[in-house]
């Protein structure tokens, strides 16, 4: 059995353990997204046939739990929190043209560009209201917090697109701000359910953040090492999107001359065709310059800064729990 097959079976075991509650989740996300319009119906369920991991309710809820169990509460505002990350798969299927999501034709292909658009604003407010009627003053302002910088973050995305002169601080800030924003209130929002733990939440939210950051790179260097299939969506999309992420990054610093103006000039050509018939070029500059060791330690460095992040303040299963949730993050590359 494979490294990345146990870790699933972990991520399995670890989800098992709040398995009662993760199917609320889920008929609560169906109730939520519930909506008047046939399109809106439509789109909802053909969302759901993607089969998400619900990596960020499962960790909302284990933060959530105590020997009490989980409230009601925090199975409300985990629907919410997959809510906005649907939407921004939505949102960034729209600006990236993708044909394909977790397998599936995408929203912006099945039911067109600006069904995708509206869909993704749908969800956003859809959660965003949903906790407001359930009186969760302080998730709504953590989850309103996560959706100005995600927006942010694509900005700048757009801002430093076919930008070899990116720097990793750069990069670092909108990695952080598109998704370890995202995971860290998840944690955050988890604990501050928990009465055993509303004292710490911003401890939880240090441990959401860095296992964010983790999970972002590890998806960058996917578009390096991954298999489509087991993706769901094409690797190289990175590279004829003009997304300039962390492998390449370090292995346009490690490079020599000659080799850094050879991709120099191809990551100035905009045509994705072009692009695209490059990129064999462009992976094989990445491996041989380090590009993917780098950011896999880089990774592992986050990963561990997480564990440690609850080493005063997690204790137990629910500590243990947490750990296997970034491990299992980490090794998907293996």
């Amino acid at each position: 059995m494979s490294l990345i097959d146990r870790e699933r079976i972990k991520l399995i075991t670890l989800q098992q353990k709040i398995g009662p509650s993760l199917k609320k989740v889920d008929t609560e996300y169906r109730r939520i997204t519930d909506g008047d319009s046939p399109m809106t119906q439509a789109i909802c369920a053909h969302i759901l046939k993607g089969k998400s991991k619900k990596f960020r309710p499962t960790l909302l809820l284990l933060s959530a739990q105590n020997e009490q169990g989980i409230v009601d509460e925090a199975i409300s505002a985990a629907a919410c929190v997959e809510l906005v990350h649907s939407a921004t798969l939505v949102h960034d299927d729209f600006i990236d043209e993708a044909l394909t999501r977790r397998g599936l034709p995408a929203v912006n292909v099945k039911f067109g560009p600006s069904a995708a658009l509206i869909m993704g604003d749908y969800l956003y407010s859809k959660a965003l209201h949903t906790l407001c009627v359930a009186g969760l003053q302080e998730s709504v302002e953590m989850l309103a917090r996560t959706t100005v910088l995600m927006s942010e973050a694509e900005m700048l995305q757009l801002e430093h697109r076919f930008d070899m002169d990116i720097t990793e601080e750069r990069y670092l800030q909108i990695i952080y701000q598109k998704t370890g924003s995202l995971i860290e209130n998840s944690c955050r929002i988890g604990a501050s359910l928990n009465p055993d733990l509303v004292a710490v939440q911003e401890v939880f939210g240090e441990f959401g953040a860095k296992t964010g950051m983790v999970f972002q790179i590890t998806d960058d260097i996917f578009d390096y090492l991954g298999d489509e299939r087991r993706l769901g969506k094409p690797t190289g999309q990175d590279w004829e999107e003009g997304r300039i992420t962390l492998p390449l990054i370090a292995a346009w610093r490690n490079a020599d001359a000659a080799s850094q103006k050879r991709i120099g000039i191809l990551a100035a050509e905009k045509n994705t065709q072009l692009r695209a018939e490059s990129w064999s070029e462009v992976k094989t500059f990445v491996t041989e310059y380090g590009g993917v060791d780098y950011s896999f330690d880089k990774a592992r460095q986050f990963g561990e800064d997480a564990k440690n992040a609850l080493g005063p303040v997690a204790n137990g299963a629910q500590k243990d729990l947490l750990a296997v949730a970034v491990e299992y993050v980490i090794n998907r590359l293996n």
